[in-house]
């Protein structure tokens, strides 16, 4: 098992998993280039988002079994497209939410933010 890594909480002492580490990591960058333009969804990047999102609609939960549905939907390309960053932020999720001890809420509620925002892009364009 990997070694834990310093956590961005602001206690120096906590020590967390490095899947949730990972998972963080990657959700925070995504969203950031999401928000200042740098990185921007594929239409099937968008159309997985919306799948994602669509099965959450009666509990608004993300699960390890619905990202790995919608990863699935994705296929090989998505590893592909835009350098697969979005499949490998959905890959990274599937340990935090499997796994009791390593689910930090706030990576799973800035995901959800992600994928909300991801699947409007598609609804936006169709809009246009």
């Amino acid at each position: 098992m990997a070694a834990p890594v310093p956590t961005h909480l602001s206690n120096p002492f906590f020590l967390e998993p490095a899947a949730t580490d990972r998972a963080r990591g990657h959700v925070e960058a995504l969203i950031a280039e999401f928000r200042t333009g740098a990185w921007a969804p594929t239409p099937m990047e968008s159309r997985v988002a919306e799948l994602l999102l669509a099965s959450t609609e009666g509990d608004g939960m993300l699960t390890a079994r619905r990202v790995r549905a919608a990863l699935w939907e994705g296929n090989l390309a998505m590893t592909y497209e835009n350098d697969g960053r979005f499949a490998q932020l959905l890959a990274d999720l599937v340990p935090v939410l499997d796994e009791p001890e390593l689910t930090s809420l706030d990576i799973v509620d800035a995901a959800g933010e992600l994928v909300a925002a991801i699947a409007s892009t598609s609804s936006a364009s169709l809009a246009a």
